[in-house]
């Protein structure tokens, strides 16, 4: 009872005392030093302009000025973390200091950087193969849709050609030159560890003319990648055995860094689009005047009898062209523990296309996990989700808009299209407005990519990995033609769809240990199977009485057509290895192997060995430098290596069956029946590469300047050819492995930081030399043609022949014009006759020298970054000209440049034109053209908000930049753009222009913060 008055004072003294603690924590929690600082470099002193001043797990920091220096308010005790592009990065315990001087090391020379390889890591001091990176600064401001655009013209030896440029358009890839005749040519993607290739749609002629084959990559988000390693000789591709002898590009996508506190960020950018070149083409006087001037030719009326009365002169180049915006969009969310690491990103990207009823859109989310259980046991997820959706251009669109009459208007007095039919137009009855505009061509793809890799810590450097992938698309193509007066005279309707679901399995085994400071051993060893299904359906019809269902009623149609449907299957087992020994830090050298067995090659050759081997000597760590100080690091290198090529499609080395409908009787009912298509081959096999290839990479002056080189030879045996057999066997051609090609070339990459003071610039630069060279062909006469070129050429233009660059330019060559004004050919083979017999080789579809250059330069928090990328030595056949530069062989439009032409009244024996005729022209080297071309590629102004200074505690950093892409192109070309290759992936027809999709300039204005 007396106790309890006692209780009271306690509970006072408690309360008291637990308020007095909660304020001294608070107190010293809150107190805060002003700190000043300068920033300078190691080297020799100078100040660092832009350095990053971050106070450690959390978003809180700043960045020097000019002069290097910098103010924050931290609190007592924080730990800063002080970074620089170029040097390496310190962490300063702040303790009781208002002043610090911190001064970074150099780390240009980035020997310790770890490059990604097939199925691990390594650091690039170990590096023994020819392996490029591009990262992801390199093309963070770059408004492009699909990510090998990233790569062009930034790694020596690696063309990118974007060829049809439509938006969501495939562009071709080569690495190192090209490998086949009849195989696929793209190189081998690896995403986050998924094996991906790229194979786009091929016509059943060989051939995407009008059209865009599909781009598997356009599903990616650009704005997800770290980084991108570019494998290019046989003793870094070997690992991937019978996929590797295009070449290998393994992206890795943006993760979460241990120890980092969630961190926000918002990229995006607006732009406008133009076409960057347009064709210049008579308007409508010219036109009336060359068309009554070849009806006199020819002795016929003149269409045109009373010119004045013609007052429409219609420009249909500008009524398909339009200015087009662009913009993106992406927020990620990154950070994490010592255990437990996250990156989630969203993006959604539009593209309208600057042709009419042409675009793309993306919407995409990426989840990267990183979860440590335990020292022993960690899981490492990454998974993206995301749907495009392609509105294509249709079929020619472009050959009709330029040759269409300019005398005609496109609409009607009601307002509707004009019917050319019933106009002068006759000879060509189509409105290409109304075609574009009526023409639906829909591409809608659903893409999941991902994988699950469990990881466990056997022993110290001892670790087994399994990693499970998917990659399952579904394409869904809606084809769609409105009423019209043109091709159809009822709506018609296309839908195609296409599943293919890609399944992995991957178990390493690896060891990296270094023991007793002199060896390092990095080993890998395992087994993998990968599995892919595929299933194809087509319906369609004509003949539709509503157009509002679009696709969404077949059933509707008066006209079916037959149904189509497909499936296919191919598995790819395989066991490989690698042994990377590094003695001293000098002397390195790598043991690479992969067996393969893939089920698309012949009974007597379903598994293949493809090994290689590659040493390399750090001569830079040998006492007899130490005299040359200004060697800051020198190594050479060699390989050699076989690798092969499985993508001959499916099914190819066994006897396949094909449908076929037969009327039977007095009845006429369709009888279906199956009739063998193809002859077997148990012997087909891969097509194997075997590379040589000598490098070195050097860094002077304490890594200012660095310098890569690298020499190489592959060969190609085993192509995959046609060969033709007796028509006694009921079959004109048996698939064989037979043939060769060589590719041999240089490369030369270079960086230099000239100017690391207020002032910063550096420069990169590459230039590489590839020849083409075809060895040994199946057929007796050492050559054959490609196929044909569509109306109105109907002939090859591409010739593959021993000796000669592979799908070389072959026609006849002028001579002037003769006395009546028609083009003369030259006599080659001097009979006096001008036949086939006087064709010859006119030129390359691929170039002798490709190359790359930037500038990057910054003062202050402004920057400026300028690239420049080209080629030299490229031959493109211009089948536009083909159409409107031969005087009305074929009726429609003309360039003005043919007003400079062979008249009655001009006896001009050198004018650059024949004389208006309905003489066709022959495929000459007046349409082979030289298209090499210097293009600045990207520009970027932009500047850093220095968040710091301004006192905004929640922003960690922001950037505005406005750039242009595309905006000054130096070259000889007359067509639309001199980077053309209409045939997509086709490795035989090359270098083809017919009313391809042009390039668009773009500006942009663009915001990046973090938050």
């Amino acid at each position: 009872m007396e106790a309890r008055p006692l209780l009271k004072p306690l509970r006072l003294v408690f309360l008291l005392q637990f308020l007095c603690m909660i304020h001294l924590s608070l107190a010293q929690s809150a107190v805060e030093v002003r700190l000043t600082g300068v920033i300078t470099s190691e080297m020799d002193g100078s100040p660092l302009p832009g350095a990053n001043v971050i106070v450690q797990s959390t978003s809180k920091g700043t960045t020097t000025d000019a002069n290097g220096q910098f103010q924050l308010t931290v609190p007592a005790n924080a730990t800063l973390v002080i970074s620089y592009i170029g040097y390496q990065s310190r962490t300063i315990a702040v303790g009781n200091q208002t002043q610090i001087k911190v001064a970074l090391t150099p780390d240009v020379s980035s020997l310790d950087e770890v490059v990604v390889v097939g199925y691990g890591t390594v650091k690039k001091s170990d590096l023994s193969g020819s392996v490029a990176t591009v990262a992801a600064e390199e093309i963070k401001s770059l408004p492009i849709a699909s990510l090998e655009q990233g790569i062009q013209g930034r790694v020596a030896g690696v063309q990118v050609m974007q060829g049809n440029s439509a938006p969501g358009g495939a562009p071709q890839v080569r690495i190192r030159g090209a490998n086949t005749v009849l195989g696929g040519s793209e190189p081998l993607y690896v995403i986050d560890g998924v094996p991906v290739y790229n194979a786009g749609l091929i016509n059943e002629d060989g051939l995407n003319i009008g059209t865009q084959p599909s781009n598997a990559l356009a599903s990616i988000n650009p704005n997800d990648i770290e980084s991108m390693e570019i494998l290019k000789d046989a003793s870094a591709t070997a690992i991937y055995g019978a996929r590797g002898a295009n070449g290998v590009v393994i992206i890795t996508t943006k993760r979460g860094k241990a120890g980092e506190r969630g961190q926000l960020s918002f990229e995006s950018y607006y732009g406008m689009q133009q076409v960057s070149n347009k064709l210049d083409l008579m308007n409508a006087q010219d036109f009336i005047r060359i068309m009554n001037e070849r009806a006199r030719n020819l002795g016929q009326a003149e269409p045109y009898a009373n010119p004045a009365q013609y007052t429409t002169s219609t420009d249909w180049q500008d009524l398909l062209f339009r200015t087009a915006p662009i913009q993106n969009y992406s927020l990620s969310y990154s950070g994490g523990s010592k255990q437990n690491q996250y990156n989630v990103s969203g993006n959604w990207f539009d593209q309208q296309g600057i042709v009419i009823n042409s675009g793309f859109k993306r919407g995409s989310v990426r989840i990267n996990l990183d979860n440590k259980i335990n020292d022993q046991l960690k899981f490492v997820t990454s998974l993206t989700a995301s749907r495009s959706i392609n509105n294509r251009a249709s079929n020619n669109w472009l050959s009709n808009a330029f040759s269409a009459f300019p005398t005609v208007n496109p609409y009607n007095s009601n307002g509707g299209y004009n019917d050319f039919s019933d106009s002068e137009a006759a000879a060509d009855p189509t409105n290409p407005l109304e075609v574009v505009e009526k023409s639906l061509n829909k591409l809608t793809v659903d893409r999941i990519l991902g994988s699950v890799m469990g990881e466990y810590t056997l022993l110290e450097g001892l670790t087994f990995s399994i990693r499970m992938g998917l990659d399952n698309q579904n394409q869904l193509n809606d084809i769609f033609v409105r009423r019209g007066n043109f091709t159809y005279p009822f709506p018609g309707a296309t839908v195609k769809q296409d599943y293919n679901t890609n399944v992995l399995n991957e178990n390493i085994l690896s060891f990296n240990r270094e023991l007793n400071g002199k060896h390092k051993i990095n080993a890998i060893t395992g087994f993998t199977w990968q599995q892919n299904t595929s299933r194809y359906f087509q319906q369609g019809g004509t003949g539709f009485q509503f157009e509002a269902f679009e696709t969404n009623n077949l059933g509707a149609a008066s006209i079916t057509e037959p149904n189509v449907s497909s499936k296919g299957q191919s598995t790819i087992l395989s066991w490989l290895g690698r042994v990377n020994y590094v003695f001293d830090d000098k002397y390195i050298v790598t043991f690479t192997s992969r067996a393969d067995g893939s089920s698309r090659f012949g009974e007597n050759n379903k598994w293949a060995f493809f090994p290689s081997g590659a040493l390399a000597w750090r001569v830079s760590r040998e006492n007899f430098m130490r005299n040359i100080p200004f060697i800051s690091d020198l190594k050479v290198r060699t390989s050699y290596g076989v690798t092969g090529n499985q993508e001959i499609g499916l099914y190819n080395s066994i006897s396949r069956m094909s449908s076929v409908v037969n009327v039977m009787g007095a009845s006429q009912n369709a009888a279906i029946g199956y009739v063998p298509t193809s002859l077997a081959n148990k012997d087909l096999k891969w097509e194997i590469n075997k590379q040589f290839d000598a490098g070195i990479d050097l860094s002077v002056w304490q890594g200012r300047v660095s310098l890569t080189a690298d020499y190489y030879i592959k060969r190609t045996d085993d192509l995959l050819a046609n060969l033709p057999i007796p028509g006694s066997s009921g079959f004109s051609t048996i698939l064989i492995n037979s043939g060769s090609i060589e590719n041999k070339g240089f490369e030369l990459g270079a960086t230099a930081h000239l100017i690391d003071k207020a002032f910063t610039w550096s420069i990169n630069a590459n230039i590489s030399r590839n020849n083409t060279k075809v060895l040994d062909l199946a057929v007796e006469t050492a050559e054959f043609f490609a196929a044909s070129i569509p109306s109105p050429i109907d002939r090859p233009v591409n010739i593959i022949r021993e000796g000669e660059v592979l799908s070389a330019f072959y026609g006849f060559v002028e001579d002037g014009l003769n006395e009546t004004g028609d083009i003369r050919y030259k006599d080659l083979n001097g009979d006096g006759v001008i036949n086939d017999n006087d064709q010859t080789i006119l030129g390359s579809p691929y170039p002798d020298i490709i190359y790359g250059f930037t500038s990057n330069m910054a003062f202050k928090n402004f920057y400026l970054s300028i690239f420049f990328q080209g080629v030299e030595g490229v031959s493109v056949f211009n089948s536009n000209e083909f159409l409107t530069g031969n005087s009305l062989a074929r009726i429609g439009n003309q360039l003005t440049a043919v007003n400079d032409r062979w008249t009655t009244d001009n006896f001009n024996p050198n004018a650059k034109y024949p004389r208006a005729s309905n003489i066709a022209n022959r495929v000459s080297d007046r349409y082979i053209q030289d298209a090499s071309y210097l293009r600045l590629k990207n520009i970027v102004l932009g500047y850093n908000l220095p968040a710091g200074k301004l006192g905004i505690s929640w922003l960690q950093a922001a950037r505005i930049y406005v750039s242009g892409q595309n905006l000054l192109t130096f070259t000889k070309y007359n067509g639309y753009d001199p980077e053309v290759s209409q045939t997509g992936t086709n490795s035989l027809v090359k270098g083809l222009d017919r009313g391809s999709y042009p390039s668009a300039k773009v500006y942009n204005i663009g915001l990046n913060v973090t938050f």
